[in-house]
């Protein structure tokens, strides 16, 4: 005997809503799927950027170092022409068994003055090391710190500096992370001034690169606050072409948070200081050779 019509009914809508969850679910993974599938294919695509910024970056760090190795006319490296001027050296009345020591009578000799002291070459060794790692690894490196700086006091100790670079895997001694300490303690605390360590971290940049960068911060900074925000975007940067804007996936307020994530510290608090642009473009002028190309690269994007 059959049931009866009522129940059937139930049933069957019973079965259809369990198919229903079960399609919902199945449609659920296929989506993390492939969030995680473009995820990844945004990541490898950054690393080979990256990679291939730092394979650049020591082709021409190579050139350099053959460059500065090789003499030049006029330069050190020659030998001085002789000449009857220069003074000699009274040998005559020299004691048995001492050494000229080139210095005159009641002073100690004098030891070759290096051309870097220590503390830059530190400074060099660690911006190498962060350029090695694309455009953005003096970037990630100042947002790391400035992570670090739990109380805002804009400063780090010694042992929070050596902690964050290890955990960042960047190689300096004990000695050199002290002397780059003791260097920025610009009163006398025991701790590092974070943002001047990091505005002496960025690569040299001239006064043209440096112009332009703030020419085009105060492009964002509608408001002129030294901060610019999804609202100061809003005129100046459109999301409303972004693929994910025209699916419908995305608002374009979360393509500007998005944009402005780029150039953000590791909190994301949807807010970019200039010292923040400044980290970001130093990576990307560092690895354009002229000033030439680099301004016009940012005329081009902010449309200066």
């Amino acid at each position: 005997m059959s049931a009866p019509p009522a129940l059937q009914i139930r049933e069957a809508n019973a079965h259809l809503a369990a198919v229903h969850r079960r399609a919902a679910e199945l449609e659920a993974r296929l989506d993390a799927a492939e969030r995680t599938v473009h995820a990844q294919a945004e990541r490898l695509a950054l690393h080979d950027q990256q990679l291939r910024a730092a394979l650049d970056e020591l082709g021409r760090a190579k050139d350099r170092v053959l460059e500065a190795g090789r003499p030049r006319a006029g330069s050190l490296h020659e030998a001085p022409p002789a000449s009857n001027s220069l003074p000699r050296h009274d040998t005559a009345n020299r004691r048995p068994g001492r050494q000229d020591s080139g210095t005159d009578a009641g002073q100690l000799p004098r030891e070759p003055r290096p051309s870097m002291d220590a503390v830059d070459a530190t400074m060099e060794k660690l911006r190498a090391q962060c350029l090695s790692r694309g455009a953005s690894g003096i970037q990630g490196l100042a947002r790391f710190f400035r992570q670090l700086d739990r109380d805002g006091s804009r400063s780090l100790d010694a042992d929070e500096f050596g902690r964050g670079l290890a955990k960042l895997g960047l190689v300096l001694d004990q000695v050199e992370a002290e002397g780059v300490c003791r260097r920025w303690d610009r009163d006398g605390s025991g701790t590092l001034d974070l943002e001047e360590f990091l505005r002496a971290l960025r690569p040299p940049m001239s006064q043209a690169r440096e112009a332009v960068i703030a020419a085009a911060f105060a492009k964002l900074d509608r408001s002129g606050d030294g901060v610019v925000t999804v609202d100061d975007l809003r005129g100046v940067y459109s999301g409303r072409a972004h693929p994910k804007v025209r699916s419908g996936e995305w608002t374009e307020d979360k393509v500007l948070r998005r944009f402005l994530d780029n150039f953000d510290s590791s909190e994301k608090d949807g807010q970019v200081t200039l010292a923040e642009f400044q980290d970001y473009y130093s990576g990307v002028s560092a690895s354009m050779n002229t000033d030439e190309e680099f301004v016009a690269m940012m005329t081009s994007a902010w449309q200066l």
